[in-house]
Formats: structure tokens, C-alpha cells, sequence
């Protein structure tokens, strides 16, 4: 329990933005305490983790709380950041435990960190978005501005973060379409798809957290290899190296 813990702590900073990690530890402001990103991406593991746990508990799997609890954090601490790193097979968890780690695959870790994945940044803009967007449809003429950090997101920052989601779902969408076209079954092309485009590692089903890739037909190696090259150049990034000119 002790090495897991240490390298939770090492993993969790390693999905922290490395500017806000380089401020704490310099004395400046905009450090870790500050930050309603980092604030957010710890709250959202820990919760998860405690969701994990009592139901891991409640379903017998494990016989006490802080068993449940220590196995349930390292694996959502290991896939939140895309360490890659298991304990447990995961695929004999609970449907609830399962769905919500496979959560933790899509969103990850903070933006300028090492972490892949949608990003814990882009879920906060994209959940203040929607909540500003209600709000004006209840007052049409309120002027309602969207900050993160305590900085106004503009509205061309806001339309590209909508549109990398929108982009990200879609790949996830043909790559499950390709996955299970050759013959994988649903839930090991959904959570290939997420694990590969996220660059997290394990999945569920044919790919667990104790299995891996070797079984899939070569078609599917060449997938996955595409998806993660997508994925660690943040899907723009990719797009853009496809169309530049000279």
C-alpha cells in the first residue's frame, strides 16, 4: 500500500498542468491551491474512487472499505492520468465501477501536463458552457461570461473546445464501427477506442487491465496505432499535419 500510494502521488502530478506545478513550487499565486481545474480533477478522482469502493463493497467483492477504497483509487488514479499502471482485474468489477472508469478514460488528466485524454479543462468549460447557455434562455439580454481560473474564456475558445469534444466522440464512434467490425464485441471496441485515442492502456473486455492488445488481428494493431497518434496530437494537431502546405 505504501509504493501505491507514492506512485499515486507521483501519477497525479504528473497530470497536472506543469506551469501551475512549476508556480506552487516557485512561491507564485496561480499555484495548485488556486487552480479550479486542478481543484476539480482531484475532487472528481477522489468521489469516484469513494463511488467505487462502496460498490465494490456493497456487491461483496471486497470484505472492508479500506480494501475497496485502496484498490479503487490506484486504478482510477492510474487511468485518470494515463499511466497505464494495474492492480486489479477490472473487468469482474461492477457494471457501476466499470462505466465510471471508463469515464475517467474519456476526460484524463489537465491540459500541459502528460497526461492524454479529452482533458479535465475542456469538461469545465464545455459543463460552464452549457450551464451560461440555460441561463440566457431563461434571460436573453443577461451578459453571462465563462471563466476558468478566474479568466474569461472567449467565445472562439469556447466554440473550439465544443468542437474538439464533438471530434473526439466521432473518432470514438468509427474506431468502436472498425473494432467490432472485425469482430470484436461491444465493450472491448468502446473502451479500445476510448483506451487508444486517450493513450490510457487497459480497457475492458478482450483488452483488461490483465490482458492487452497482442490478440487483436493485425487491421486492429493498425487501428489502435492510428487512434493513439490522433490522440497524442490532441486530434487538431493531427488534422493540421495532414493539410499543411508548403
Amino acid at each position: 500500500p505504501v509504493i501505491e500510494g507514492i506512485m499515486m502521488a507521483a501519477m497525479t502530478l504528473s497530470a497536472i498542468h506543469f506551469g501551475v506545478l512549476y508556480a506552487t513550487f516557485t512561491g507564485k499565486r496561480n499555484n495548485i491551491f488556486r487552480s479550479e481545474v486542478v481543484r476539480t480533477f482531484i475532487v472528481m478522482m477522489l468521489v469516484i474512487s469513494i463511488v467505487i469502493a462502496l460498490s465494490l463493497l456493497s456487491s461483496g467483492i471486497y470484505d472492508n472499505f479500506w480494501e475497496a477504497m485502496r484498490h479503487a483509487s490506484f486504478q482510477v488514479v492510474s487511468i485518470s492520468t494515463t499511466s497505464g499502471f494495474a492492480t486489479v482485474d477490472t473487468n469482474s468489477w461492477t457494471p457501476l465501477a466499470i462505466v465510471l472508469l471508463i469515464f475517467c478514460s474519456v476526460i484524463c488528466g489537465c491540459a500541459g501536463s502528460t497526461s492524454g485524454g479529452m482533458k479535465v479543462d475542456r469538461l469545465l468549460i464545455a459543463s460552464k458552457v452549457i450551464r451560461n447557455r440555460m441561463k440566457i434562455q431563461l434571460h436573453p439580454n443577461a451578459v453571462i461570461r465563462t471563466k476558468v481560473d478566474g479568466i474569461v474564456q472567449e467565445e472562439s475558445t469556447q466554440s473550439l473546445v465544443m468542437t474538439f469534444i464533438v471530434a473526439y466522440i466521432m473518432l470514438v464512434i468509427l474506431g468502436t464501427v472498425v473494432y467490432t467490425l472485425f469482430g470484436c464485441d461491444l465493450i472491448t471496441g468502446v473502451t479500445a477506442s476510448i483506451s487508444c485515442i486517450s493513450n490510457v492502456g487497459p480497457g475492458f473486455g478482450e483488452i483488461g487491465s490483465m490482458d492487452n492488445f497482442s490478440e487483436l488481428p493485425g487491421v486492429l494493431k493498425l487501428n489502435s496505432t492510428l487512434l493513439m497518434l490522433i490522440g497524442r496530437l490532441e486530434i487538431f494537431g493531427f488534422i493540421q499535419l495532414l493539410f499543411m502546405t508548403n
